[in-house]
């Protein structure tokens, strides 16, 4: 089996971890010894939050709830491009904000992502006039 050594992607901390991979899945997880920030320790995500990557209810394209081919609360998941389904999103934000202005959304960001993504994200609701804007790492 072949040990990886990695920085956890969870909480932003920077703890490191080694994957165990064997044929080109991870089969676990241990802290990885000796490490400055987590010396050893590892939280239950750091461990097990790896098993999402080779789950097979993982969702790998985007959905959109469809009836007679139109948006309906009522309808059924279907699986569109992505183009279509940033194009729904944005139709959405967009009337959303015309309806009831532009304190009416909110964007919450997450700390599995790059301090670059982060700042895009809050940097999109600034543009949408609002600083309804949260992160993870502060729950």
């Amino acid at each position: 089996m072949k040990k990886v050594q990695n920085t956890c992607p969870y909480c932003g901390t920077g703890c490191n971890l080694d994957l165990h991979v064997q044929g080109n899945k991870i089969k676990k997880a241990t802290p990885t010894k000796g490490h400055h920030v987590n010396d050893g320790e590892l939280c239950l995500k750091g461990l097990y939050g790896w098993e999402y990557v080779h789950s097979p209810r993982r969702l790998t394209k985007p959905l959109i709830r469809k009836k007679d081919g139109v948006f309906s609360k009522e309808g059924k998941l279907e699986e569109v491009s992505f183009d279509e389904a940033y194009k729904f999103v944005a139709s959405r934000m967009k009337s959303t904000v015309e309806k009831y202005g532009s304190d009416s959304i909110m964007g919450f960001s997450s700390a599995r992502c790059s301090n670059e993504d982060n700042y895009s994200f809050q940097k999109l609701f600034r543009i949408l006039g609002t600083n309804n804007i949260d992160h993870c790492a502060r729950l």
